[in-house]
């Protein structure tokens, strides 16, 4: 019989294109294996089911938290992340308000939807994307972008185009 690895243990992705395309990865686990890589790591996700579910897959390099199947080292399954320095946080997540964290989902190119709890102009939700192109909800009304100047305004019951080009209220 195998030895059984029951727990959480610290992975580092290898590779995250899963040719069965269903959020698989390969790690290195060095306290389970030294420098191998493992078998394909099943994702661990808050829902799945048929063309529904949440779908999100870590960048190469990326820490990871694997367990095993049963204890099982030839059935890992990926739970999670974690981000070896601070640095490598979301900017916007340590912005927010720590008795209410926001709730930040960024990509590697860094789109972002952010939610915050902070009142006035730096709370609310925000879409962005990488080149500045964003949407914000907020208490101030609502301001859509296209990140190279052009702009449209919603507060109370005035509209405001390009910056007060035209001005509607």
């Amino acid at each position: 019989m195998s030895q059984k690895y029951y727990g959480k243990y610290r992975g580092t992705v290898l590779q995250n294109v899963d040719p069965q395309q269903m959020g698989r990865i390969q790690v290195m686990v060095p306290d389970v294996s030294g420098l191998l890589p493992s078998s394909w790591a099943m994702p661990c996700v808050p829902i799945a089911g048929k063309l529904s579910g949440v779908y999100v897959v870590p960048q190469i390099g990326a820490g990871v938290w694997i367990e095993f199947e049963q204890g099982d080292p030839d059935y890992p399954i990926w739970t999670g992340g974690f981000w070896g320095i601070a640095a490598e946080v979301p900017t916007l997540a340590l912005a927010g308000n720590p008795a209410s964290p926001s709730l930040v989902l960024q990509s590697g190119l860094q789109n972002t939807l952010s939610i915050s709890d902070l009142p006035g102009p730096t709370g609310g939700i925000m879409l962005k994307s990488t080149t500045g192109a964003m949407i914000v909800v907020n208490d101030i009304g609502i301001t859509i972008s296209n990140g190279k100047g052009a702009t449209i305004v919603l507060a109370g019951p005035t509209v405001t185009i390009n910056n007060g080009a035209l001005v509607v209220t």
